[in-house]
């Protein structure tokens, strides 16, 4: 069963299904745009597109007893049956079928199996960094139709950040005007770092990806990182931070220690119309308000935000900081939104309905707490799940082996599902990007769809085998030659410089 995520069911049958010319197709109203789907993949593909009749070869069906995503997949010698609840779940039929497919001797054809397929997690995540490099719409669109190729149903857009601010906003044009563009860049193999880099996407374009990502199946969840991470936005609007001074937009990365002012109640209003602006172009019942990485030691000093401390009997600048995400909080739920911050923005006052994103490293007893406490959790284990650190670091079989349901987990039905983040700072174009990708992310796929115990790695590396043929033919730059750990010294070598990058970024919050 060559099918990357794995199905969690099958069973294969002896024979061939044959692409012939005179194929044809039948399907249930309600499953039109899978099937129009399908007839354009074997048009493409073969050559051959099926005609409708109403007794086909190729049957897709609705099943009123099978689950929203699950589908079931029956094909013999003569015949494709496909079945499922929703159009969501023939999607995912669809993917299978496109990998089922093979040219052997001039002819296309697929092995005979029977699968009942469903995910194991309900939310199945890959988020993309945008703001440290900006990617363009159409790739954008491009990384869809791959991450869907793999099962996925969420894309996270980190849409702001100290080195760019990437959404129009007509409120506030200098957030573009100034906040998009950076003078510098930092490089890792570069020695100067005049490098300018631009862009941000139109209202026009986010409604464009969010259509797009729906089509196929996708939910697209918007990240304002805030009230760290805010240099871009204080590059336009200085009055914002607590220093209300002018800066630029960061060219360097790592932790900036200028941030928003949680004291300034112009801030809230700012970034209140800013969420309103924007909230309605995206879909999804979710969005990220950031909340990660946030020095304080200007608030200590700052009379605003003192005085917020004081007035709302805040516990310290900690207070202060979960007070500033509650509010924002509140702010998306009453526009019927679900907030999403990461882990270490979270305390014992943070809201019960915002769910956290677990990502820090040596916090994870802390994450266990909150899920066993009734707090929705979505996991993005920074070792094993971040796709921008060396394959020495993460290596392939070590993020196909992570377990998202840790031991002490009492309340699974907490764990919302798995994410993969992609941070680019050092990513700077498409043939990077992909590097870093693929093939990690379908060891991710099949974290997040398969159950743990089908799983296998050696099994996984032997289908992984023929799953190359589709990223070859996507033209992807997919990292060759990763299935096996690295050498274990230069492991270690890359383990130890990110504990001295770790000990110096913390040096700097204190």
């Amino acid at each position: 069963m060559n099918i990357i995520p794995l199905p969690n069911s099958y069973r294969n049958l002896p024979g061939f299904f044959f692409v012939t010319e005179n194929i044809t197709i039948n399907y249930s109203q309600e499953l039109k745009p899978t099937a129009d789907m399908l007839c354009l993949f074997l048009e493409k593909t073969t050559g051959i597109k099926p005609k409708q009749s109403q007794y086909a070869m190729i049957n897709l069906s609705l099943d009123f007893s099978l689950e929203y995503e699950q589908y079931q997949l029956f094909v013999d010698t003569l015949s494709i049956h496909l079945a499922a609840r929703t159009n969501h779940g023939a999607f995912y039929g669809l993917q299978t079928l496109k990998q089922l497919l093979t040219l052997k001797d001039g002819r296309h054809r697929i092995n005979c199996t029977f699968i009942d397929d469903r995910p194991r997690f309900s939310y199945r995540g890959f988020m993309l960094d945008v703001a440290r490099h900006f990617f363009p719409k159409n790739e954008i669109f491009r990384l869809i139709d791959l991450i869907s190729f793999h099962k996925f149903n969420v894309l996270h857009l980190h849409l702001t950040d100290d080195q760019g601010w990437r959404i129009e906003s007509e409120l506030y044009p200098r957030l573009t005007e100034i906040g998009s563009k950076r003078n510098r860049t930092s490089s890792r193999k570069r020695k100067t770092q005049d490098i300018p880099h631009q862009g941000f996407y139109t209202k026009q374009d986010l409604k464009e990806i969010v259509a797009y990502a729906k089509s196929r199946h996708i939910e697209v969840i918007p990240e304002i990182d805030m009230p760290g991470h805010m240099n871009a936005l204080i590059a336009a609007y200085p009055q914002t931070s607590c220093l209300k001074k002018e800066i630029e937009v960061r060219g360097s990365f790592g932790i900036s220690d200028i941030t928003l002012c949680p004291g300034n109640m112009d801030v809230y209003q700012m970034l209140t119309e800013i969420i309103i602006e924007i909230i309605d172009i995206f879909e999804s019942p979710y969005f990220h308000l950031g909340g990660d990485e946030v020095p304080k030691k200007h608030w200590k000093k700052c009379p605003l935000c003192q005085k917020m401390i004081k007035d709302n009997n805040l516990k310290g600048e900690n207070g202060l900081a979960t007070y500033f995400l509650n509010y924002f909080g509140e702010l998306l739920k009453a526009h019927n939104k679900i907030p999403i911050i990461w882990n270490d923005g979270v305390d014992s006052d943070t809201a019960a309905d915002t769910v956290i994103q677990h990502w820090k490293p040596f916090t994870r007893k802390k994450t266990v707490k909150e899920i066993n406490h009734g707090r929705k959790a979505i996991i993005s284990d920074f070792l094993y799940l971040y796709l921008d650190y060396p394959y020495s670091m993460t290596p392939l079989r070590k993020t196909y082996q992570f377990e998202p349901i840790d031991k002490n987990i009492r309340n699974k039905e907490n764990i919302l599902g798995v994410e993969a983040p992609l941070w680019t700072e050092w990513v700077p174009n498409q043939y990077k990007l992909d590097y870093q990708i693929f093939p990690r992310l379908a060891a991710v796929a099949e974290i997040a769809w398969t159950e743990k115990y089908n799983k296998s790695y050696e099994h996984f590396i032997n289908r992984l085998d023929s799953f190359y043929d589709y990223y070859r033919r996507m033209r992807v730059n997919y990292a060759q030659g990763k299935e096996f750990p690295p050498n274990i010294i230069k492991r270690c070598f890359n383990v130890l410089l990110w504990l001295r990058d770790e000990n110096n970024e913390l040096q700097k919050k204190k």
